[in-house]
């Protein structure tokens, strides 16, 4: 029992990353809209703006401050439902896969700063930070809730179950 309030607890405490990185999205996303770069470094390696005005910032189209936005609203909502609902898979495998995607693209947007640009955002580091925060704190509520972590990661038993 105890185990099961302390993953309650790391998934609170998801929440609360989610919205820091959705907050920090939100203000990559202001700037590139209105075309005021605010960094609080922008010195040396530090050039946000620079980062931000790079062919690398749009990801089919769309800047990739906008899809971050989108990842953390997502993996919020899965946070809530995960939280309310009874049903185990929210956080047995959804969550998993999309903290797995959003670190994935941190890590690929990381790299493409510091080796192809070779300039760093700090808000973009922030990002990259709260995507593997979460990552590691949604594995451990997993592990917490269902003393293993590969526990009912087969997506087919939603059906089996429903039927």
């Amino acid at each position: 029992m105890e185990n099961k309030k302390q993953g309650r607890r790391l998934l609170q405490a998801s929440i609360v990353v989610s919205l820091i990185g959705f907050l920090d999205a939100l203000y990559l996303f202001y700037m590139e809209i209105t075309g005021k770069f605010q960094c609080l470094i922008n010195k040396g390696v530090f050039q946000c703006e620079t980062v931000n005005s790079s062919p690398y910032a749009k990801f089919l189209g769309v800047h990739v401050s906008l899809w971050g936005m989108i990842f953390y609203i997502l993996v919020i909502v899965l946070l809530f439902l995960s939280l309310i609902s009874k049903n185990e898979y929210f956080l047995s495998f959804f969550l998993p896969i999309a903290s797995l995607f959003g670190l994935g693209f941190s890590i690929y947007l990381t790299i493409v700063e510091i080796f192809i640009i070779k300039l760093v955002c700090e808000f973009c580091l922030l990002s990259a930070i709260c995507s593997i925060v979460l990552i590691v704190l949604i594995m451990l509520a997993k592990y917490m809730k269902h003393s293993t972590i590969f526990a009912k990661l087969d997506f087919w038993n939603i059906l089996k179950k429903n039927q």
